[in-house]
């Protein structure tokens, strides 16, 4: 194997073979330790070792099979493409909504990321989720350029009658449809009054909705037409990190809301 493609290729073909790599590469494994790991079969995995050795990624020691530098180095690199296609699969759907142009961290740390999509028995889907996420949160934060009826009642209730911490920055554009409620507007001022919130408005433009629950950051995905296609949810520590820095670099520049 020469080319680099033919090595992926010979790798890619056999998940016996990835697993006895990243297995070996973690430490060393007796063949039987194998066999019990992958499931293989006595000639599959008697060949597998085989190959490995002709193109020195293993060697055999007195512990066991062990991968070698080489070895090593070709199943970290392997185990990184293989989480960069997964993460691709697992976001192809709701891709061309994410705010991959605020996202400087990669889409790898989204690769655990929880999605929620509307479905015909439940198409608010994503609304509930975002609600259960922040209903008990202590501390919330929320960038965004939409608040609807749901989750302004609930930041009534989580903060005039709870105890969250609650901090936000939105536009002009966020607030005005509310001032066309009374009901709504009543509730949402009363929210801007309580001793335990914040809220700022934003002297640029916010063209995604983010959250902040406690140590779980959210993203509302809406289309062109403002239609809600999902919630995307994770606690990876680089997100988590990111959407703080973010929060912080819109309320620097933002101004006080005077209701």
């Amino acid at each position: 194997m020469t080319e680099p493609l033919e090595a992926i290729e010979f790798l890619a073909r056999s998940p016996n073979r990835v697993a006895v790599l990243r297995a070996v590469a973690d430490e060393p494994h007796s063949r039987r330790a194998l066999r019990e790991e992958t499931a293989a079969s006595q000639p599959t995995l008697t060949r597998i070792l085989r190959d490995f050795e002709e193109n020195d990624w293993i060697r055999r020691t007195d512990e066991g099979y062990t991968a070698t530098p080489l070895g090593g180095l070709l199943a970290d690199g392997f185990a990184d493409l293989l989480t960069v296609v997964e993460t691709e699969q697992h976001l192809r759907d709701v891709a061309p909504w994410l705010p991959t142009d605020e996202l400087d961290i990669g889409l790898t740390a989204l690769h655990d990321a929880m999605i929620t999509r509307p479905t015909t028995t439940d198409p608010s889907g994503p609304l509930k989720r975002a609600l259960e996420l922040t209903d008990d949160a202590r501390d919330h934060r929320i960038l965004s350029y939409a608040l609807n009826r749901d989750m302004v009642e609930r930041l009534h209730a989580a903060t005039v009658k709870g105890t969250q911490q609650f901090e936000a920055v939105v536009t002009d554009a966020t607030i005005e449809p509310l001032r066309d409620a009374p009901a709504l507007w009543t509730q949402f001022r009363a929210v801007a009054d309580s001793d335990t919130v914040t809220i700022r408005v934003a002297d640029q433009p916010v063209s995604f909705a983010m959250g902040v629950a406690d140590d779980t950051v959210y993203f509302l995905l809406r289309d062109d037409g403002e239609v809600l296609r999902a919630l995307v949810e994770s606690d990876d520590e680089r997100v988590l990190r990111w959407a703080h820095d973010t929060f912080e670099r819109y309320w620097e520049t933002a101004s006080p809301l005077d209701v």
